[in-house]
């Protein structure tokens, strides 16, 4: 009778130990699919992020490509003016244009890595743009009051 007891709790004991090794293996593998997912998702946001980049590069560069004909409109534009209100035009052309050449560089040369720092660089460039844009609609303006 010992010896039935012993042999059924060994057996009872090896099924229990087989159970909990496929459950182990079973969360195993399903930890493993859960982070190929995570990697999967990783990889999409990250597409995503750079469509996103190259999307506004490609509308800041169209921006940046109207100023510079802008610039050079206000250029060959003649006006009669006394020298001194002509000369003050043609500084703030050459502003506006050291600006605009300062705005493309600053574009080209943005390598963010993360979307927080992205999102940051795009909100404090497009203010910068908005700001440019106002300086070109300010240029036939005299400022002095």
């Amino acid at each position: 009778m010992k010896k039935i007891i012993f042999r059924l709790g060994i057996s009872l004991l090896v099924v229990f130990l087989a159970s909990c090794m496929d459950s182990k293996s079973e969360e195993l593998e399903k930890a493993s699919d859960e982070v190929q997912d995570a990697k999967e998702d990783l990889k999409q946001a990250q597409l995503e992020y750079e469509a996103e980049v190259a999307e506004y590069r490609e509308s800041v560069q169209a921006d940046i490509d109207n100023n510079k004909a802008e610039i050079e409109r206000l250029r060959a534009e003649r006006i009669n003016a006394r020298a001194d209100a002509i000369q003050r035009r043609n500084e703030r052309i050459n502003e506006l244009k050291r600006r605009n050449e300062e705005m493309d560089a600053r574009m080209r040369d943005y390598r963010g890595e993360r979307r927080e720092d992205w999102q940051e660089f795009k909100r404090e460039f497009n203010k910068d743009m908005d700001e440019l844009g106002k300086a070109f609609k300010d240029i036939g303006k005299d400022n002095v009051k």
